[in-house]
């Protein structure tokens, strides 16, 4: 997968939940250890407007989504 692939999917990912809708890309990284895209953005919550930042990983051989976890700015 190249990096717009895994935009792409982490947006659509992201926005599933339902009370939250992606934002911004803050940074990708691709960690070779793992074989895994790290993907930091922002997102808004849809009933205040208020907008957290995230991370999400994802897997580059099986595509499987994880460990999306709000993080202090």
């Amino acid at each position: 997968m190249n990096e717009e692939e895994i935009i792409k999917k982490a947006t659509e990912y992201v926005n599933l939940f339902g009370y939250i809708q992606w934002n911004e890309l803050k940074t990708i990284n691709f960690d070779n250890d793992s074989s895994t895209w790290i993907v930091g953005f922002s997102a808004k919550q849809n009933d205040t407007n208020d907008i957290f930042s995230y991370t999400l990983e994802i897997n580059e051989v099986s595509g499987d989504i994880s460990n999306m976890q709000m993080i202090d700015d």
